[in-house]
């Protein structure tokens, strides 16, 4: 087979620009096709689309400045799999190994190493990226065309076509110490990630919390190690990655504040990805069958994260559920959690502190939230610059005025709270909200500067593109019917083994 080179890739980006100067000068809006996501929101088939699934390679490790340029639909387990030969790992990686490093860059993306480095795109230092007129760019983060790529960091691909990317790696040694603190409130939980994350000598590498009810929540805490090392030769060794393991959630409960053990890092990286986090769960209710090992083990291949986004997206599955990753400042996260309990009654919960990166500008999240400057907490020697990021994951009740009630009382407390919206799930905000929140002008400014108006904007992107009844005031987001399909699709079993047909089957 042909080696893949930096000139094909050249060859390839421009026949792409071709195409999208094709659209540019016919005046046809279109969208951006990855074949792959980890989105639960619906897309218009009637879109044109252009398709960038083959962009999907590793080009160069350099060893000197660790980094590697990558193109955008590279998923984390296959980059983190090349890396680690030259014992190097992406800064930050996200918890699911379906998530592509383009999908990282463009959405807002977190995971335990974010409250030392921020969001994955304060990892990546370059872009290249196929304007809206169909010109290619290079972007770098604080040198040339910085306005561009920071204008298209987690602003979901409404500023250009990214076609190739350079991230920061960091030196790993294959394994990671883990230790746990158990903490008896939620309150609990979010003080004592505060001082671990803003203290001094903190020692950790990975620090994240899991919160299973309103008394018992646990902080873990990872190291990088050599699993060789005398110092951790007679630990305790864990694996969260085969059918025979635990999920991870689930070890985590049970161990105590003394237990230490070492993990292989790609194990850890993606701990979460059986169960997807505690997603199946729901498959297992459906079902009636019990959370034993053996039914796990069973099950496995229709239980990790890629088969579960597989089965949502099959038959919009994530529209009966809270699906949502919600980032807020420390000092009114226990307001926030308050608020959970009293009104969504969702549990468990992850809590991934992220640190705010001053360094690049204030950009973080999304370059365009008008809030961002708020969520400075008030004594920066205690907290920091640190906020929260809580995963909110849950079924709800799938009629559609309660869904759209639940999400909007949701989107109400989160700006009682200055907090913010992870953008892969439904957005219920009007536009008139929506852009209350994030800068249109300099949005729009950026936009026809980069020759971006025939992509779809933010709030297209994001918005619920299905009626789901409206309050006096609010517009109407389009009616629908529900169809037979759907209809069909609401008895037990019929749905469940639709979605199971498409996870082994598609």
């Amino acid at each position: 087979m042909e080696a893949y080179t930096l000139d094909r890739h050249d060859d390839i980006v421009r026949e792409l620009a071709q195409k999208v100067a094709e659209y540019h000068a016919s005046h046809i809006p279109f969208r951006i096709n990855h074949g792959s996501t980890n989105s639960t929101r619906r897309r218009d088939p009637s879109v044109p689309q252009l398709n960038i699934a083959h962009l999907n390679h590793i080009l160069d490790i350099d060893t000197t400045a660790n980094t590697v340029l990558v193109e955008p639909n590279v998923p984390l387990d296959a980059l983190v799999l090349k890396t680690l030969k030259k014992q190097l790992v992406p800064l930050v990686v996200m918890e699911f190994p379906g998530i592509t490093v383009g999908g990282g860059f463009s959405g807002a993306s977190g995971e335990s190493t974010g409250w030392k480095e921020g969001l994955f795109d304060c990892t990546v230092q370059e872009i290249e990226i196929i304007l809206g007129n169909g010109k290619i760019m290079h972007a770098i983060k604080g040198g040339e065309n910085s306005d561009l790529f920071n204008s298209a960091r987690c602003s979901l691909g409404t500023m250009g076509v990214v076609t190739l990317l350079k991230v920061q790696l960091t030196q790993a040694q294959g394994a990671v110490r883990l230790s746990y603190q158990h903490t008896s409130s939620t309150e609990d939980t979010i003080n004592r990630l505060a001082e671990l994350c803003n203290h001094e000598n903190t020692g950790f590498d990975f620090i994240e919390g899991l919160q299973y009810n309103e008394n018992e929540g646990v902080i873990i805490l990872g190291q990088h190690v050599c699993a060789t090392a005398a110092t951790v030769k007679d630990l305790p060794r864990q694996r969260f990655d085969r059918a025979i393991d635990p999920w991870f959630y689930m070890h985590a409960r049970g161990t105590t504040d003394s237990h230490i053990e070492i993990v292989p890092i790609q194990s850890y990286l993606f701990r979460h990805n059986r169960g997807a986090f505690w997603s199946g769960e729901v498959f297992l209710k459906y079902y009636g069958l019990p959370n034993t090992r053996f039914v796990r083990w069973l099950f496995d291949p229709i239980m990790t994260a890629r088969a579960i986004y597989k089965a949502m997206l099959a038959a919009d599955s994530a529209d009966g559920a809270i699906i949502q990753d919600l980032l807020l400042p420390v000092d009114t996260s226990n307001a926030f959690t308050e608020y959970v309990a009293e009104e969504l009654k969702i549990w468990p919960l992850w809590i991934c502190p992220i640190r705010k990166k001053a360094a690049d500008g204030n950009v973080w999240g999304w370059p365009f939230y008008q809030t961002r400057k708020q969520t400075t907490v008030g004594d920066p020697s205690i907290r920091g610059e640190l906020i929260l990021n809580f995963g909110v994951w849950g079924p709800t009740d799938p009629t559609p005025s309660v869904v759209r009630k639940t999400n909007r009382d949701l989107e109400q407390k989160l700006r009682e709270l200055r907090g913010m919206k992870v953008p892969y799930a439904a957005n219920f905000y009007t536009e008139q909200e929506f852009w209350d929140l994030y800068d249109y002008k300099e949005y729009e400014r950026l936009r026809k500067k980069w020759h971006a108006e025939a992509l779809p904007d933010m709030y297209d992107k994001v918005r619920r593109k299905q009626d789901w009844g409206t309050e006096e005031g609010e517009v109407e987001l389009g009616v629908r019917e529900t169809t037979w399909k759907e209809l069909i699709l609401q008895i037990w079993p019929l749905g469940g083994l639709y979605q199971t047909f498409h996870v082994l089957f598609k």
